[in-house]
């Protein structure tokens, strides 16, 4: 009876083994595709944070340089990213200047330093001529960039990104590494996001001073129109800032431009410009009023001050015009100053009625509002100039 219960028992333990071994070869392919779909899970998980990582990289950077209201104000982003996000690589930023000829270096990595990059022109850079980024795993390599292989300091890899807005070249960013190591995926990522929207922000910024300058001056001698003068003498009046306001008006100028043609009228309107606008500081101002005549402001200045700086400027147009070989071209001026009103529609009236005495007395003279010129606040007929 024992023998019988022991049979049985090592025929219930073999079917157990049995059924064990079974089970080990029905489930070991399951448990292998768990495995990989496990891995595979992992890696989903993985490429996925790293997109939204890169994701909220561009917003937060949109968003930083969208706040930018000039280009200091964007290298100071970059700067943050650069020591934020690439803190062990040296790296900066080049940009074109307005003739878009000359590259200069505007942010270097504060963690870092700079990368070294000599490149002087857009163009001379490979990225830029290629307009797309740039990766050098080693200086020494046959196919590297000529201006990373020269650079002294030893060997080292490097990625260059182009800037640019609306297919005009705005500049490079660029990193270096280690010697044989090519940057990362995530790093070559992060940096084609920083140049790209870089290069926005910059052409951008550009954009719109060129066009506040474009409606804040004079084309033809780049000086201040008469709404953008009006608008600083008004700020300057308000803040109680005492300044003496001239008045100019070339001489003869209809003759000029009757005689000669306005090709040479034109060029005695830049002959002048250029002549007052280097004797003056620049916290003065100085625009063009309208057609032949001026407007200085000089801040500080009292009535006879301004009527010596005037002197020199009479001076200093004679010497122009004979180097210019320009027709003799000379002005009249009126001066007057803060102490004899606080309003600029009454201050430019006893400038103009100056104005008027200095031509009526012989023209390329300065005649003083005040100093043998009436101080009458009524409307005063203006003779033909």
């Amino acid at each position: 009876m024992s023998r019988l219960r022991h049979t049985n028992d090592l025929l219930a333990l073999g079917a157990i083994l049995a059924l064990v071994a079974l089970a080990v070869l029905m489930f070991r392919p399951l448990d292998r595709a768990l495995r990989r779909e496990g891995i595979w899970m992992a890696d989903v998980e993985r490429t996925q944070a790293l997109e939204a990582a890169r994701q909220r990289f561009g917003t937060d950077l949109h968003d930083a340089l969208e706040m930018a209201p000039d280009e200091e104000a964007i290298a100071a982003v970059v700067a943050h990213v650069l020591s934020s996000t690439l803190p062990a690589h040296p790296a900066e930023l080049l940009l074109a200047d307005s003739s878009e000829a000359h590259l200069t270096s505007r942010v270097v990595s504060p963690t870092a330093g700079p990368a070294g990059c000599d490149v002087a022109a857009p163009f001379d850079c490979p990225a830029v001529r290629r307009a797309t980024a740039q990766s050098f795993e080693s200086s020494s390599a046959l196919n590297a960039c000529p201006h990373l292989r020269e650079r002294g300091g030893g060997a080292r890899s490097a990625l260059c990104a182009p800037i640019a807005f609306m297919g005009r070249s705005v500049g490079v960013l660029h990193l270096t590494g280690n010697d044989g190591e090519a940057p990362s995926s995530d790093t070559a990522d992060r940096v084609g996001v920083l140049a790209g929207q870089v290069g926005i922000a910059i052409g951008t910024v550009r954009a719109f001073s060129k066009a506040h300058l474009q409606a804040s001056t004079d084309s033809l001698t780049g000086l201040l129109n008469r709404r953008s003068a009006e608008d600083r003498l008004v700020r300057r009046l308000a803040a109680g800032e005492p300044y003496a306001v001239v008045m100019a008006d070339l001489d003869h100028f209809k003759l000029l431009n009757d005689t000669y043609g306005h090709e040479v009228g034109d060029r005695a309107l830049r002959v002048f410009a250029d002549t007052v606008r280097s004797a003056l500081r620049t916290e003065d101002v100085f625009a063009r009023w309208g057609g032949e005549e001026f407007v200085i402001a000089l801040p500080n200045k009292s009535r006879r001050e301004a009527s010596i700086i005037v002197d020199r400027i009479r001076d200093l147009l004679a010497e122009a015009c004979q180097r210019a070989e320009t027709p003799t071209v000379t002005a009249s001026f009126g001066i007057a100053d803060t102490a004899m009103s606080t309003r600029l529609d009454q201050l430019l009236r006893f400038a103009d009625e100056a104005l008027l005495a200095a031509k009526a007395n012989g023209r390329n003279r300065v005649e003083v509002a005040g100093f043998g010129i009436h101080e009458s606040t009524d409307n005063a007929l203006e003779p033909q100039r």
